[in-house]
């Protein structure tokens, strides 16, 4: 079943009105709240999302063995394109647990939380799926993701692409040095962000699905 373009239209609309996002300052930069994606969801929405990164692993030429997103925000998107793609589901960690057979850890560091991070896995969970696609909800800094794919790295796997739902330029940090920059993807670029919440939007997949279906 392919991605409904009036929900993604929605959806790209929304970021450009700026529809439930607010910009919170945070020293030198600024932080998005964007309500419908981060504090809860429509299930339209989040089936489109979902729908969008299962059409485009494929349409790419990925073949992951298994889908994989960190317990934070952007799980449900794992999630939900794991079931749309039909793909096992594994979930990378904020804190370890008792019933994994092997841990692993890695640190990095959440802007969003203002903390330091570590991520954990079971590595005989891991290990059994030889490549993967991560799906966050956001691109910053990219320390997260970077850390998500060295400790799957270290589990003997392979991240065969990264997608997220928006990637946020506007911040002008680096791309994810663990992976190839032609194997990173946005349904959103988000170019700059005004105070009172509209966002600049002009790229992503999101965008080149609906021109492929004639609705831009």
């Amino acid at each position: 079943m392919e991605p409904d373009a009036r929900v993604v239209q929605k959806i790209l609309n929304n970021l450009k009105e700026g529809f439930g996002i607010s910009v919170k300052p945070h020293g030198d930069t600024k932080l998005l709240r964007i309500e419908w994606l981060n504090l809860y969801n429509m299930p339209e929405d989040l089936k489109a999302i979902a729908q969008l990164f299962s059409y485009w692993i494929f349409n790419l030429g990925y073949k992951p063995q298994a889908i994989t997103s960190i317990e934070t925000s952007g799980a449900k998107y794992g999630v939900a394109t794991s079931l749309f793609a039909h793909l096992p589901y594994f979930s990378l960690h904020k804190v370890s647990k008792l019933i994994f057979e092997e841990p692993i850890a890695i640190e990095s560091r959440s802007i969003t939380e203002d903390r330091a991070l570590k991520l954990f896995g079971d590595k005989s969970v891991i290990q059994k799926y030889k490549s993967v696609v991560l799906i966050d909800d956001i691109r910053r800094t990219s320390h997260t993701i970077d850390s998500a794919i060295e400790l799957i790295e270290r589990c003997g796997s392979d991240v065969e692409g990264v997608f997220v739902v928006l990637d946020f330029k506007f911040a002008k940090h680096p791309y994810p040095k663990k992976v190839d920059q032609r194997n990173f993807h946005a349904l959103f670029e988000i170019e700059n962000v005004k105070q009172t919440g509209e966002c600049e939007v002009n790229k992503g997949l999101a965008l080149s699905y609906l021109e492929k279906v004639s609705v831009l």
